[in-house]
């Protein structure tokens, strides 16, 4: 948040007074020295830099493969890292079960992660490029079922 912050320019008083939240509470909430800040004032922060606290489900109702780095709950969502680790570390029932849920995004977020993902990966790595295959011919057909149903 302070990043995103600084990045418009915006003080952290001019912070607080928007989202009408003390300056105390938000460097705070800013440093991750709050056990607990209510919803709406966590949402009141991010509007007034512009972005959107969302609630949604995760994305897998289990991690595909167990993360070196993140909680369980990190695994779910799907994140680059998360998504990293399977492609490097996984085998083709989670490379399969992350292809699943790609597909499954309406929303195109996963895909364009995974994309990401690979974009950043060594492409001579053999795992690499086995999923990159997979995940590619998974989403054209995606594409040409959209295009023609």
């Amino acid at each position: 948040m302070a990043q995103r912050r600084r990045a418009q320019g915006v003080t952290l008083q001019a912070l607080a007074t928007e989202a009408r939240v003390g300056r105390s509470t938000l460097a705070a909430f800013e440093a991750g020295k709050l056990k607990e800040l209510g919803y709406s004032k966590v949402a009141r922060i991010c509007a007034a830099v512009g972005l959107v606290l969302e609630a949604r489900p995760l994305a897998l109702e289990r991690p595909l493969v167990r993360h070196r780095h993140l909680t369980d709950p990190a695994a779910r969502e799907l994140t680059k890292a998360a998504m990293e680790d399977i492609v490097v570390r996984g085998d083709i029932d989670s490379w399969r079960g992350l292809v699943r849920a790609v597909r499954g995004d309406g929303s195109g977020r996963l895909a364009r992660r995974a994309r990401d993902v690979l974009a950043g990966a060594d492409r001579s790595d053999l795992r690499v490029s086995a999923f990159s295959t997979l995940l590619s011919g998974a989403l054209r057909s995606r594409r040409s079922v959209a295009n023609h149903g």
